[in-house]
């Protein structure tokens, strides 16, 4: 079993990481380009006409912060399943790269909800990403684990994220700003330093 497994070692560890850290750190990046100013705004505006401007766009804000932690929460995950982890397979590879397809995605996403405002729509569809970003990561958890010949059944750990980001998809459609509360929570909830403990990777020959 472990020599089949290093025979399909198809890219070296480093080249891995850095390809991941890299879309982690644009898709990161791009966020705060979906900040935008209503257009009626400029600079002969009144002191009074900019302020309020500003504080209007609150949504944008909000959703700057939940999209940012959460990517941010997931580069962190990230590097706790895949920093002991010796073997990356060609099936790593591919669930890296859902996941990686996924997190780009975050920015457009991110976009329409800044753009559409707290509407019922847009939060659901925020959320839809949200749920299935935690789904890619579930997938290459378990493609790690099983690189290194190991099988990790499922915790309750493993499955908040697929039961959660639903729930408060849900909570979104009825009411758009707690779905959107929700989901920011979640990031935070995945930054506790017990809960990145638990991401952490494992080899048993380590």
């Amino acid at each position: 079993m472990k020599t089949s497994v290093r025979e399909s070692v198809v890219v070296g560890k480093g080249r891995f990481e850095s390809f991941s850290d890299g879309v982690f750190a644009i898709a990161i990046t791009l966020l705060i380009l979906e900040i935008r100013l209503p257009e009626s705004i400029s600079p002969n505006s009144s002191d009074a006409d900019q302020a309020r401007a500003l504080f209007e766009i609150w949504p944008q804000y909000l959703v700057y912060a939940a999209s940012f932690a959460t990517i941010g929460i997931m580069w962190l995950n990230h590097h706790a399943l895949c920093d002991r982890a010796r073997r990356i397979t060609h099936a790593v590879i591919v669930a890296n790269l859902v996941l990686l397809g996924l997190i780009s995605f975050l920015p457009f996403t991110t976009e329409v909800l800044a753009r559409m405002g707290m509407s019922r729509s847009a939060v659901v569809y925020y959320g839809l990403t949200l749920t299935a970003i935690s789904f890619g990561y579930a997938f290459l958890q378990r493609a790690v684990h099983a690189a290194h010949g190991m099988s990790r059944p499922l915790s309750a750990w493993n499955l908040a994220g697929g039961l959660l980001y639903p729930i408060a998809t849900i909570s979104g459609y009825y009411v758009p700003l707690l779905g959107v509360l929700l989901m920011a929570a979640l990031a935070v909830f995945y930054a506790l330093p017990s809960n990145v403990r638990k991401a952490q990777f494992i080899p048993t020959d380590a």
